[in-house]
């Protein structure tokens, strides 16, 4: 399944047109962090609008993502802004401490792309971090209007053109709550409207605890 999902993306990425309009979600997470000093990653980065965003308006932002195709098109295309796009799995970036100064960690529509062992590897690592201080997450949930297209794989995981795993935010509450104030919570819709499209998503920031 990850190679299957891998190659989606890749493929994914060759024939989409690149944008640098932010995300919603992108501006909203930005007033948390106006003239923050710290250093933010965009954990799973896809197009690079949300990393060119930040790094326009003054955050120190790293865009990460598994996608080869996503990384070499963004550096050729951004070349001023190549050397902000990591190649990498964001759910094994942060195993090791990253030593630096503070950071923060952004996640839009990124979650519900992994599976649950590698969720717990995620938030396992990231639990473990002394420097991190904000997480922002964006994410599908079980009112999703995709919950329940294509074959099931698991309990709220499901295989369309790719695959998908819903989100229950009251069980990701809890796993957040061990380690990590939670300053917004909320699920609804008008929050990630993409042409026709009006997901109900979950939207989240926390402090580290």
């Amino acid at each position: 399944m990850k190679k299957f999902n891998l190659d989606y993306w890749n493929k994914f990425y060759k024939k989409t047109k690149l944008t640098r309009k932010p995300t919603k979600f992108g501006k909203y997470c930005k007033k948390f962090i106006k003239n923050y000093q710290g250093q933010l990653y965009d954990v799973g980065c896809g197009n690079g609008r949300d990393v060119l965003y930040f790094n326009q308006n003054g955050i120190n932002c790293i865009g990460i993502d598994k996608s080869l195709s996503a990384i070499l098109i963004l550096r050729k295309k951004f070349i001023h802004y190549k050397n902000i796009f990591k190649n990498a799995d964001f759910c094994l970036f942060f195993k090791k401490q990253i030593k630096k100064k503070k950071f923060s960690i952004y996640s839009r529509f990124t979650l519900h792309a992994i599976n649950y062992k590698r969720e717990n590897f995620f938030f396992k690592n990231i639990s473990k971090q002394k420097n991190l201080e904000y997480l922002f997450i964006e994410t599908r949930t079980l009112k999703d209007n995709f919950y329940g297209v294509g074959k099931k794989v698991g309990n709220h995981e499901f295989i369309s053109s790719h695959y998908r795993r819903f989100i229950d935010p009251e069980k990701l509450k809890i796993v957040l709550k061990k380690n990590f104030k939670i300053i917004y919570f909320k699920q609804a819709k008008n929050f990630a409207k993409f042409k026709g499209e009006n997901p109900c998503v979950l939207r989240i920031v926390a402090k580290k605890k």
